[in-house]
């Protein structure tokens, strides 16, 4: 049965895209489209495309335009960037060309044969397979690649802890409950975090089912570089990691890392999740709050169990420190 991805948006079809922009395609592929295969996943509300051309080769476009959502360009130019600063490597797909007019960005990638993992057992194959090619990747990206300007986790966290701001000023609205109580402990805790989070490697960040592919022959391709940031070695790890937050399997993975440094990135990165689960969902993003809502739901649970707080609220909560 086909892996249902976590995150799933509403996409435009590729017939739906500017013209000047399947021009670009076909100049760049040098035929035309005769088959455009819409892909679902992801919640970009832009097209993303598999397609064959005259010639009879394929390749694969994601294409997106400030109308559709004013934020998303600036994520596929970001990626865009990274992707042109990096060697090609058999676990990322081949850039083929970028484009960009100030409205409707592009990228046209070589065409991946494969699914979406099925994660499901965090100890199967694919699950396995993943794990082994992010961490193949972290000793490729350690240090980051010279010249790449991108942000850093650290500057990221700090956006996050402003929305913490927020939700500690009106815990109620964005917390679970045993959360509620403790919110100044916890917001506290991850005041310090963005001073903590080391800047050595560049990170995917965006590592879920929908983002990652399963050859015929079991090796994993990592795709969409939208939100790479330089964070730790161990940064992509802990963002596959989430997928079982709310499971000990999460800590098992995560043990090499500093277990302080995990949970406050739990609490922070959750707590913008609730953040953001609680606004109006963005222009072109409607299934947005309800993604972010299950990504809290589960982060908040993963903390829950290594602060040792039972979510009745009868056992004892854990000061910093003491995660």
């Amino acid at each position: 049965m086909p892996v249902i991805p976590r995150a799933v948006g509403v996409r435009l079809p590729y017939a739906d895209i500017p013209d000047r922009v399947r021009r670009w395609v076909e100049t760049t592929l040098g035929a035309s489209v005769v088959s455009a295969e819409g892909q679902s996943g992801g919640m970009s509300p832009g097209c993303a495309t598999r397609l064959r051309t005259s010639a009879g080769t394929t390749a694969f476009v994601k294409a997106v335009g400030a109308s559709l959502n004013p934020e998303t360009p600036a994520l596929f130019r970001h990626e865009a960037a990274v992707l042109r600063a990096l060697r090609p490597a058999p676990y990322r797909p081949g850039r083929l060309g970028d484009y960009d007019d100030g409205d409707w960005v592009a990228l046209l990638l070589a065409d991946v044969d494969g699914r979406y993992p099925d994660l499901a057992d965090p100890h199967g194959p694919d699950a396995v397979a993943v794990r082994a090619t992010l961490e193949r990747q972290a000793r490729e990206l350690t240090p980051s690649p010279p010249g790449l300007h991108v942000r850093t986790l650290p500057e990221m966290a700090g956006r996050w802890l402003s929305r913490w701001q927020e939700i500690a000023a009106d815990p109620a609205r964005f917390l679970p409950e045993w959360a509620v109580a403790r919110a100044g402990v916890l917001h506290d805790r991850v005041a310090t975090l963005p001073t903590r989070l080391a800047t050595e490697t560049l990170c995917h960040w965006d590592v879920r089912d929908d983002n990652l592919l399963i050859r015929p022959d079991g090796g994993v391709v990592i795709v969409d570089w939208g939100m790479a940031c330089i964070g730790p070695a161990w940064g992509d790890a802990f963002a596959l990691a989430l997928t079982w937050a709310d499971s000990p399997v999460f800590d098992e993975l995560m043990r090499p890392a500093d277990p302080e440094t995990v949970t406050d990135l739990l609490l922070l990165f959750g707590g913008s999740q609730a953040r953001r689960a609680a606004m109006p969902a963005p222009p072109g993003l409607p299934a947005f709050p309800a993604f972010c809502r299950r990504d809290a739901d589960r982060q908040f649970a993963g903390a829950a169990r290594r602060l040792c707080v039972a979510t009745d609220g009868e056992a004892s909560f854990e000061t910093p420190g003491g995660a």
